[in-house]
C-alpha cells in the first residue's frame, strides 16, 4: 500500500509537470515570431540549434519528477521505473546533419536507520542500510518534428546493483548476545529500447519524456545468520521484459 501510494504521488507530480509542458507548448504555438525563427531552420539539426545560432555539444538532464519525489520524501525502491536521476550526452552531427548521441545515465540512494530499544527482558540494537545503483549506456537518434519540437529513439544497456542489510543485536542481560543479520543483494543486467518527445523551452532548455522496453536478467540472493551461522533463504535467476510508459519528465541544459 505505501508503494502505491508513491506512485500516486509520483502521478501527480508527472501530470502538474505535463501540464506545464502542455501549456508551453501552446505559447509557443501561438508566438508567431519563434515559428518564424524555427521554420527558417531547415536543417534536421533545427531541434538542437539554439535560437542564437549556438550549436551545443554536450547536454546534462535531470529527472523532474523523481527528483521532486525525492525531495518530498518518496524514495522509490524500483530503479525500473526511472532507468536514471541524471545523464550527460555527447552530442554529435553527420555530413547529412543527422543528429544524436551517446547518453551516460545514473540513478540510485543510500539509505541507513539504526534504532535501540530496552526494557526488563533485554536490549535490542538494530541497524538497516541499502544501497542501490543503476548505469545506463545508449545511443540516440533525434528527427525534427517543427515548432520546436523533436522525436528521439534509440538503444540502451543497463547494470544494475542492489543491497540491503538488516543487522540486529540482541542483550538479554545476563552476558549472553544474539547477532541476526538478515541480507538481500540482486544484480543484473539490462537491454533495449527507448523513445521520446520532447520540446525546447529556451535557448539552450529542453523539456522530455520518456518510454522504455527492456529484457532485464536479474539474479537474487537472500540470507540469514545467527552468531555466524547463515542460512542462505533463495538463490535465483530471473528473466522479465519491462515496458514502461512515460511517468517523468525531463530537464536538459545544453552548453
Amino acid at each position: 500500500m505505501f508503494y502505491l501510494k508513491k506512485i500516486s504521488m509520483k502521478k501527480k507530480l508527472f501530470a502538474v509537470s505535463l501540464s506545464l509542458l502542455m501549456m508551453t507548448a501552446g505559447l509557443k504555438a501561438q508566438d508567431s515570431t519563434l515559428r518564424a525563427v524555427v521554420d527558417s531552420v531547415a536543417s534536421p539539426i533545427g531541434s538542437v540549434v539554439s535560437f542564437s545560432g549556438f550549436v551545443p555539444k554536450w547536454e546534462l538532464t535531470s529527472n523532474v519528477t523523481l527528483a521532486l519525489s525525492r525531495f518530498s520524501g518518496n524514495v522509490s525502491r524500483n530503479l525500473n521505473d526511472d532507468p536514471y536521476l541524471l545523464m550527460v550526452r555527447k552530442i554529435s552531427y553527420n555530413e547529412k546533419d543527422r543528429v544524436s548521441a551517446w547518453r551516460l545515465g545514473v540513478n540510485g540512494f543510500r539509505r541507513k536507520t539504526e534504532d535501540f530499544n530496552g526494557g526488563f527482558n533485554g536490549q535490542v540494537s538494530r541497524t538497516s542500510e541499502e544501497n542501490w545503483a543503476s548505469l545506463v549506456v545508449g545511443r540516440e537518434w533525434r528527427r525534427e518534428l517543427g515548432y520546436g519540437f523533436y522525436a528521439y529513439g534509440g538503444f540502451d544497456a543497463r547494470g544494475i546493483w542492489r543491497n540491503s542489510t538488516s543487522t540486529s543485536l540482541q542483550f538479554d542481560g545476563f552476558g549472553t548476545n544474539t547477532l541476526i543479520v538478515t541480507e538481500a543483494k540482486e544484480y543484473g543486467g539490462s537491454v533495449g529500447g527507448f523513445g521520446g518527445i520532447a520540446v525546447k523551452l529556451h535557448d539552450r532548455i529542453n523539456l522530455y519524456t520518456e518510454s522504455i522496453l527492456y529484457g532485464q536478467l536479474l539474479n537474487t540472493e537472500r540470507s540469514f545468520s545467527v552468531n555466524g551461522v547463515r542460512t542462505s533463504l533463495e538463490a535465483k535467476q530471473t528473466f522479465t521484459v519491462i515496458p514502461m510508459v512515460p511517468i517523468a519528465l525531463f530537464l536538459s541544459i545544453q552548453f
